[in-house]
């Protein structure tokens, strides 16, 4: 690999991270659209947008079904919806987490490929500078559809980026859930530059800095510096749900805290068990839930209030006269029924305050029971409502094709607070990673002197390149020098 070679792909590592390549086949109910999570359906409308940059975008709205197969509807003929915006390198396929968990409230979910990602058109992803634009032109349209009521957003990674950085233009949105969000994208290509022990000098970071944004805004056309969450925030109030894992090593969770320390509306941080592309933990889409039926106003805007909520008192009412009609030995806990009425109300009333947040709110509020039988009743009846086998796309029409319904399938929700393995596909975000050279840091550097005056940009890169290339000579030699000195069955282990 030559030095131009690695620079180059430096450059990828932000612009031009992995595209997720699929086809129509591989979105939630396949070529006809039509899908159902246990007995809640619904059906993907696919449609093509044109941003400000002239590039088409490829998107889907996924709508809920009463039980007539017709789209659901709120008191005024309108439906909640929350966006949903993916991370670098992913697609609207990402946002299968938001379908099974929006769909069963009676929530509609929107999900685009930004442009460079996906299917859409474009060459260049800049990790939240344009993609705000995109996510203009798809609130544009759906307000112009005039069957929307109130907006919500879910953004992951680079996507909770991107909403945070459009809400800072659009108080009206109604709530959001920001997924492992990174606060300045400089101090994040500064932390993967430590991490990845890159072979840069320290001396030179900064200056490596300022040549990677000028290569970045030669080739993608953006600035770098503009990709900073964390000065917009002190300028947003719109009520934010912040969720991030300890474990995440691309982004660490610092950033979320920073942001969260900054905003300025009502604000609330869950913290979980997992990595950066993890599944997330039942506890985590409980609250997502909540905070989503407090903040689009789902009492308000639908008849009768969110439909999972209208199944869980249908269950709670079924197994009261279960309950009645059994003898003591055959029953259930009757502290179970309790618990499960608290749940259902804990979804009517909820636990946050009149803005749909609550900073108190700790991993297990939703549902802390006190005895393992109590959990598994309840756990059963949720299950019987969401996960009654896994959810099914419907008969599709002759010559057309579904996909593979175990890319679907949903975990059954689980009392415990750890991350539960899945088969529905995770968002997968692609770290801004160098090219692995597994090089050991340098030990000699040749030292620049006698330069006079103030140096040009490329004067400064030529230094950069210097120095990045007696590096890499350097770490060679000594990785030579340690492979001539082992013996030559050992030498052979290593190729």
């Amino acid at each position: 690999m030559t030095l131009g070679d690695f620079w180059n792909q430096l450059v990828d590592c932000i612009c031009r991270p992995p595209r997720d390549v699929y086809t129509v086949e591989d979105l939630v109910g396949g070529t006809d659209g039509k899908f159902s999570i246990a007995r809640f359906r619904g059906r993907r409308q696919d449609v093509t947008l044109v941003n400000k940059g002239g590039l088409s975008l490829q998107c889907s709205h996924y709508i809920p079904l009463d039980a007539e197969g017709k789209d659901v509807r709120g008191k005024d003929g309108k439906l909640p919806c929350v966006i949903y915006c993916h991370c670098n390198s992913g697609s609207r396929r990402d946002a299968e987490e938001a379908v099974y968990i929006l769909i069963p409230l009676g929530v509609s979910v929107f999900t685009l490929d930004f442009a460079g990602s996906g299917l859409s058109e474009g060459k260049w992803v800049t990790l939240g500078a344009n993609e705000v634009e995109d996510v203009q032109c798809a609130v544009d349209h759906l307000r112009s559809t005039g069957k929307v009521s109130t907006l919500g957003m879910w953004g992951r990674s680079m996507g909770a980026v991107t909403a945070l950085m459009y809400a800072q233009r659009d108080p009206s949105i109604a709530g959001m859930v920001i997924d492992s969000p990174f606060s300045r994208l400089t101090e994040l290509m500064l932390e993967i530059v430590e991490e990845q022990k890159l072979p840069i000098p320290k001396p030179f970071l900064k200056m490596a800095v300022a040549a990677m944004k000028r290569s970045v805004r030669k080739r993608a056309g953006f600035e770098i510096d503009k990709v900073s969450p964390l000065d917009a925030v002190p300028q947003c109030f719109i009520p934010v749900l912040f969720g991030h894992a300890t474990e995440d090593t691309f982004i660490k969770i610092a950033h979320s805290e920073k942001l969260h320390t900054a905003y300025a509306g009502d604000k609330n941080l869950i913290r979980f068990e997992g990595d950066h592309n993890s599944r997330r933990p039942e506890f985590f889409y409980s609250s997502v839930s909540v905070f989503f039926h407090n903040t689009l106003q789902l009492d308000a805007v639908l008849e009768g209030g969110n439909r999972l909520n209208q199944e869980l008192m249908k269950a709670y009412n079924s197994a009261i006269f279960t309950e009645a009609s059994q003898t003591p030995a055959e029953s259930h806990s009757s502290m179970a029924i309790d618990e499960l009425k608290r749940w259902g109300s804990t979804v009517r009333e909820g636990l946050f305050n009149r803005s749909g947040v609550r900073s108190d709110a700790e991993p297990g509020d939703l549902i802390n029971f006190e005895d393992e039988e109590e959990a598994q009743l309840v756990a059963a009846i949720q299950m019987s409502l969401l996960d009654a086998g896994s959810p099914q796309q419907e008969p599709a029409a002759a010559g057309s094709s579904n996909g593979p319904l175990e890319a679907h399938a949903r975990e059954p929700v689980q009392v415990s607070q750890q991350p539960q393995a899945s088969t529905t596909r995770p968002p997968q975000d692609a770290p801004l990673a160098a090219p692995p050279l597994l090089l050991p840091q340098p030990s000699v550097l040749s030292p620049l002197a006698g330069h006079q005056g103030p140096r040009t940009s490329e004067e400064e890169e030529a230094m950069l390149m210097e120095a990045i290339r007696l590096s890499l000579a350097d770490a060679a030699g000594e990785q030579s020098a340690q492979q001539s000195s082992l013996p030559a069955n050992a030498s052979a282990s290593l190729l």
